[in-house]
């Protein structure tokens, strides 16, 4: 009897850890490692609708509060809120989301809503890759390829490129 009480509360506690919101369907992003949707692609999402999800899925402040932040900020990058955007990636990566600082990593990578930083890109991409975002792997194959990073290599470019598995 133990044993069926223990599963069933393993099981209760670990689908609230996981729960689906509006958040989640309007916005997850593919790169997420602990998406709990399926993913929206960036011109699929409806950005005010996305961040008024999103922000009472915030208000709940239940346990996916990293989460949420990050999609948020998919929907504020949507809409040309850099700012705001900026925020919500902070706060989600200082939670320790791994999407999050990858995420930020793109951020500093193309220079749109930071300035660009290719040495802090190559460091928080390695730090996302560490902890499960496959994604930051093509991230990194790209920014070794890039001429203007002082680390600049086809071959490291080429070898991250081999650890993407993704499409």
């Amino acid at each position: 009897m133990r044993l069926t009480t223990v599963t069933l509360l393993y099981a209760i506690i670990s689908t609230q850890a996981h729960a689906v919101e509006d958040c989640d369907i309007l916005g997850s992003l593919e790169a997420d490692p602990l998406l709990a949707s399926a993913p929206v692609s960036f011109q699929e999402i409806q950005s005010d609708i996305l961040i008024e999800a999103c922000t009472n899925a915030i208000a709940k402040k239940d346990d996916n509060l990293a989460r949420f932040h990050l999609i948020r900020a998919r929907g504020y990058l949507r809409s040309g809120f850099y700012q705001r955007a900026v925020s919500d990636i902070t706060i989600s990566h200082e939670m320790g989301y791994p999407a999050a600082t990858f995420a930020r990593a793109t951020l500093y990578h193309f220079g749109e809503a930071l300035p660009q930083d290719l040495t802090k890109t190559a460091e928080l991409y390695q730090q996302a890759y560490n902890e499960g975002v496959k994604w930051a792997a093509r991230g990194l194959s790209m920014l070794y390829e890039d001429a203007s990073f002082k680390d600049y290599s086809l071959d490291t470019s080429k070898a991250w490129l081999q650890r993407f598995d993704g499409p």
